[in-house]
């Protein structure tokens, strides 16, 4: 017999169409998701970046997009996007905020010749996604390969210490010690007498999926299941426990060892909810009551909902209990993406849940044309675009375009994070997903039933629905931030809050400008609405009521917010040793053309060169004297945009890390015998703490030494054990040790002016071909706008090298639906 629902379908949320039912519980519980989604918009965020992998002394150029909602429109929640480069410590290298109008703004990286290769990330966010957790910020692992440093120590022959572009790897077929292996039920848990669907997941060390094989055996040890990963080390099989029976999987991996693991131990009773994602079309849908459930006599019943981003699009409740109900939904229902299924009890307890992936053909549909398909080196190349909807009608919409030589930087599709397979798929759900452009790049049958098998093994924890219901998920902490602003707080010199206290702003930067305001009962003060590039020096002053100056002056930092634990993340790396020898053999080439006509910012130890000490460092406080020390860095080299010494320091040291605690103050270090030491700072002379260090502007800064090796550090005796850096000041910047209490010079984070990307003019007689033509991201566009007949155009000169060409767009209309596409051409 099948369950009677009576069924409501929704293509938006509609709530009053709740309050018709006839269940105050179930009214409840759509009520309480509808009021969570109002007041917690969702924002995702990607990042069109210009290639998959990088070298130092390469530039990494990125567009972003921010979307809100489950239509996934273009935000207008949020008017400022933070990104960040973290190393594989953990570690900040660099930091940028960048202005957003409607969802969209653009950046760049650029990677210094000192960055150490290995695995890094990028990850951004905005302060609302905060409160979500890191877990849902952009985050993108990139490996970066160092060819600069690897030849500069070949040379001084350190080869033993030297990373050649190539990672140390892990077991490609580990054994059972090194492989974690998951089951999980349909919907979450097996029931005794109902057929269920269980999916696994092995994964190795390095994150990534394992192959396994295995056969499982019920607790007499008799044969009742035999089972295979398909794709990733991800699979399904069926088994329909017996009452009173356990079950154990015996697994074999891919080197031939074997490992047992206990299954989960089915209820005694309960529901199960199964769902046949495989048609293009229809969701298929059964529910199955377990022994003690679903008897006719039973007067009670469920609730089933569907939930896409927090917004309601299906609810079904029940009005009598019956064995089984089964129902089909049309896809086109939902939006694209994970759809949510939750079984309720009528007391509204959650029972079952299962995700869905929705792949509806609304994507755009764009066309990318260029004026024949083999063009000359150095010869100009005109592309034409055209962007439909799936009705075929022109669309307006705002995209970015990547053209690279993939013949220097190869591809592999399936591991990209594309703005589809993003902010569809992965910015959704807790934990990596491994080559998630697999599912999106060629759908057919095979994808689909790989994609529900991720759908059963990913968790997706945007909110707890005990939390939504009873009213107690947690309170906004981040508020979207639509401005800069420059907050404080004023204390007595004794340490106690100063109320009423003065307190001006002043700024030549821009122009120049004052602002004043009075700190409130507490001490704290704020200057908002600001608007501000990064660098620019402020000067906050400050005075009691009484016009006094025995005030003291803290400024806010924003911590930088904890991410996720870069262990949680596979390893990414260069396609092969050939591709990576290749690209770096490239990279290696650009550094010494422009060594060689002068070109980039490079730094040089200044060790290595001949100093005149009184006119280079005419305030060093060097024991050893003026530039003897391991690396020097003079003012010009330190002042690069950063917001505090730690941020300038932190890209420029060789051999110099920060570690950042969860007040965003940035202690340096180094590594002794592996291990991470501290490193002591002293200030023209006077010894300071991490605190006066991150506080202290780059502008006031003459130069800095780092004193690394015994022959510099000997003449400083314990204090030098782990090494020194040597801040030397401009002079009178820094009196005593500490600045002036009552006026604080402040660089506060503004936001970062993107550079242009730089397109060489081979028929400008000014340009150097010979570097010009080395390049690899050949052009690079974050901002082309369609027209209102969905067309638009670009050009730009080929690289010198015969190769194929990858053209790769990505985009979103102004109703929310993303589009991809990737076109290839030949250079002869």
């Amino acid at each position: 017999m099948k369950l009677i629902f009576s069924v409501l379908l929704l293509t938006s949320l509609a709530f009053p169409a709740f309050a018709q039912s006839e269940s105050a519980i179930f009214n409840h519980t759509t009520g309480s998701l509808a009021k969570w989604q109002r007041e917690n918009p969702i924002e995702k965020v990607h990042l069109h970046l210009d290639k998959s992998y990088y070298a130092a002394g390469d530039d990494i150029w990125f567009k972003a997009y921010v979307i809100a909602g489950s239509k996934h429109e273009l935000s207008g929640v949020s008017s400022v996007l933070n990104v960040e480069l973290i190393d594989y410590n953990g570690l900040v290298k660099q930091y940028i905020k960048l202005p957003l109008v409607s969802g969209l703004t653009w950046g760049d990286f650029k990677l210094p010749d000192t960055l150490s290769a290995g695995n890094y990330r990028i990850v951004a966010y905005t302060n609302w996604m905060r409160n979500a957790g890191s877990a849902y910020f952009f985050d993108r692992t990139i490996y970066i390969g160092n060819a600069i440093m690897q030849d500069q120590s070949t040379k001084a022959g350190n080869l033993k210490s030297v990373n050649h572009g190539k990672r140390q790897t892990l077991n490609k077929n580990p054994g059972p010690g090194k492989v974690n292996i998951q089951f999980f039920p349909e919907s979450g848990s097996l029931v005794y007498g109902i057929e269920s669907r269980i999916a696994f997941k092995a994964v190795g060390a390095d994150g990534s999926g394992k192959d396994i094989t295995g056969l499982v055996v019920d607790d007499q040890n008799h044969e009742v299941s035999r089972f295979s990963s398909r794709h990733l080390g991800m699979g399904a099989f069926t088994l329909q426990p017996v009452s009173g029976k356990t079950y154990k999987a015996f697994i074999t991996y891919a080197d031939g060892s074997k490992n047992s693991v206990d299954l989960p131990v089915p209820l005694i009773s309960g529901y199960v909810l199964h769902v046949d994602n495989t048609d293009p079309l229809y969701i298929e849908i059964k529910i199955e009551a377990g022994p003690g459930l679903g008897r006719e006599n039973d007067n009670g019943g469920i609730n089933l909902i569907a939930q896409s981003n927090g917004e309601i699009y299906y609810a079904a409740r029940s009005k009598s209990m019956r064995s089984f109900f089964t129902t089909t939904i049309p896809k086109s229902k939902f939006p694209s993406g994970i759809v949510q299924f939750t079984l309720f009890s009528l007391a509204g307890e959650p029972l079952n849940e299962r995700l869905v992936f929705v792949q509806n053909p609304d994507e755009l549909n764009l066309s990318i044309a260029a004026s024949g398909n083999i063009f000359a080196r150095q010869g100009k190349t005109k592309v034409g675009i055209e962007v439909k909807n799936e009705q075929g009608k022109p669309v307006f919409g705002n995209f970015s375009v990547s053209v690279i030589d993939e013949t220097k930087v190869p591809v592999d599709e399936t591991a990209e994070s594309t703005i589809i397979s993003n902010l569809l798929l992965t910015s959704d759900i807790k934990g990596y997903v491994e080559k998630p452009n697999y599912y999106f790049t060629s759908i057919n049958e095979r994808t689909r039933e790989d994609l529900d098998v991720l759908m059963l093994t990913q968790g997706y924890r945007r909110f707890q629905w005990k939390q939504i219901l009873n009213n107690t998920y947690p309170p906004i902490v981040y508020e979207p931030e639509n401005s800069l602003a420059i907050t404080g707080r004023l204390k007595t010199l004794g340490d106690k809050p100063l109320p009423n206290g003065k307190v001006s702003l002043l700024s030549s930067s821009q122009g120049f400008f004052m602002l004043d305001t009075v700190s409130d009962s507490q001490g704290y003060f704020a200057f908002k609405n600001l608007q501000f590039k990064d660098s620019v020096k402020f000067v906050v002053q400050s005075r009691t009521n009484k016009n006094k100056t025995n005030v003291k002056i803290e400024m806010d930092t924003i911590a930088q917010m904890p991410v996720v634990s870069y262990k949680s993340l596979a390893s990414q790396k260069m396609d092969n040793d050939t591709v990576a020898s290749a690209y770096l053999t490239n990279s290696k080439k650009i550094y010494d053309e422009q060594i060689k006509y002068g070109i980039g910012n490079h730094p040089i130890a200044l060790r290595e060169v001949k100093i005149k000490e009184k006119k280079i460092l005419p305030n060093s406080s060097n024991l050893n004297g003026p530039g003897n020390a391991d690396q020097v860095l003079l003012a010009k080299d330190i002042n690069t945009g950063c917001a505090t010494i730690a941020n300038c320091l932190g890209v420029k040291l060789t051999g110099v890390f920060f570690q950042y605690d969860m007040y965003g103050v940035g202690h340096p270090a180094t590594y002794r015998h592996g291990i991470p030491v501290s490193i002591k700072v002293k200030v023209d002379g006077f010894t300071v703490d991490a605190e006066t260090l991150n506080s202290l502007p780059p502008e006031i800064v003459e130069s800095v030494e780092v004193l690394r090796s015994g022959a510099f550090t000997s003449i400083y005796g314990g204090e030098g054990y782990n090494g020194l850096i040597l801040i030397n000041t401009k002079k009178g910047s820094f009196i005593g040790g500490r600045l002036t209490s009552n006026i604080v010079s402040f660089i506060p984070k503004g936001y970062y002016k993107a550079r242009e990307f730089y397109s060489p003019q081979y028929d400008d007689p000014k340009v150097n071909k010979q570097i010009a033509g080395l390049r690899t991201t050949i052009y690079w566009n974050p901002n082309i706008a369609t027209d209102k007949n969905g067309k638009a155009s670009f050009e730009y000169f080929n690289a010198d090298d015969k190769g194929t060409y990858r053209v790769v767009m990505e985009g979103i209309d102004e109703k929310g639906h993303p589009g991809r596409q990737v076109y290839r051409y030949k250079v002869e």
